[in-house]
């Protein structure tokens, strides 16, 4: 089996009336991507100033402020051949689908998962109506829906509010034309995809718990193996007294052994990072909360979490600092719904 077919992902439309339909199956490891069809979504071209993920991350931020309520999703796709240019895509966010046997990771707009043009005009035939498209270098930089094939007088208009030269480009109506899904989306959103269907804070967990356990199933075997030979050699000692100092060096070193098992099973590090995880997700409670991102650095935790906690920012961290696991806590509110909480490790004494 081709790679492509083993990872690729199952793309499912949402029409306007809030049905759903599977429009092209996953493989065998796949995660779900909601089409909304072209009907409900808008398209506009907007400049960035150096092209740069802040002038990206500025504009995004400035589209949610634009947005008639929070219930929009934003995204931007910059030109292949001039980062200082995109298209800002807007649309509602979809309510969950019916099927449960679908879990879509993400939503895009149903002109992001069809095949791009080079150059050139093109009428497509979408879920939901017709799309009239201007393609330059790769990039769309006209856009407009119709729920009917456009009339000779609405595709020049479309025209000349692209500013293409009728006269060049001719104004007559081209054939609607039925284009393919993307083969696959991009590798790293096909990665935030699978990361966010995948690693639940559910499975982590349990992945913790895991990894918890046969580490302290190892340490106990350990423990017991050291704890034989410490008894070995303190009889020894008894009944060769003319090897004493021999001896003694063996049992120091077996001492020290079982000093080092002793550490090893009160675990250290990854029983700190579990009692910290799991303070966080016991103080952090609300709506649609998900863990995006953890990192470990020097004993600082962080944690990304996307949702809308029940706390705000000061009750928040008040409330994570009251754990013992915790000290030390920022918390700071990110885009898109994305709380970023930061902060220290306890060390714990062991017992």
């Amino acid at each position: 089996m081709e790679l492509p077919s083993l990872f690729s992902q199952r793309l499912i439309a949402l029409y306007s009336d809030g049905s759903t339909q599977i429009v092209r199956p996953g493989g065998l490891i796949q995660t779900d991507v909601l089409v909304v069809s072209r009907a409900q979504c808008s398209f506009k071209r907007i400049s960035l100033p150096n092209g740069s993920r802040n002038a990206v991350r500025a504009a995004l931020l400035q589209a949610k402020r634009e947005a008639s309520s929070d219930a929009h999703i934003s995204q931007i796709e910059q030109d292949p051949s001039n980062r200082k240019m995109a298209g800002l895509w807007t649309w509602t966010t979809p309510q969950a689908p019916l099927d449960n046997t679908v879990h879509p990771a993400r939503s895009i707009p149903e002109t992001l998962a069809r095949q791009p043009m080079q150059t050139g005009l093109r009428l497509v035939q979408c879920l939901e109506g017709v799309e009239g498209q201007v393609w330059e270098e790769g990039a769309l930089v006209a856009s407009r829906w119709w729920p009917d094939n456009p009339r000779q007088g609405q595709w020049v208009t479309f025209l000349r509010s692209a500013r293409i030269k009728t006269d060049e480009q001719g104004a007559a109506l081209p054939p609607v034309v039925e284009v393919p899904w993307r083969a696959n989306l991009p590798l790293r959103q096909s990665a935030i995809d699978a990361l966010q269907t995948f690693a639940t804070p559910a499975r982590l967990l349990v992945g913790f718990g895991l990894i918890f356990a046969a580490m302290f199933m190892y340490s106990g075997a350990q423990y017991i193996r050291y704890t034989q030979t410490l008894k070995e050699l303190q009889a020894q000692i008894l009944a060769r007294k003319e090897v004493v100092s021999d001896v003694l060096t063996q049992r120091n070193k077996a001492i020290e052994n079982l000093r080092a098992i002793d550490k090893m099973a009160n675990i250290g590090v990854p029983t700190a990072l579990l009692s910290g995880l799991v303070g966080v997700l016991e103080k952090v409670q609300g709506k649609q909360m998900r863990i995006v991102k953890v990192s470990l650095s020097d004993n600082q935790l962080q944690v990304n979490i996307k949702g809308e906690p029940d706390l705000g920012g000061a009750d928040l961290v008040k409330a994570l600092e009251s754990d013992p696991a915790l000290e030390h806590v920022s918390v700071n509110f990110k885009p898109n719904k994305v709380l970023e909480i930061s902060t220290s490790l306890t060390a714990g004494d062991g017992q």
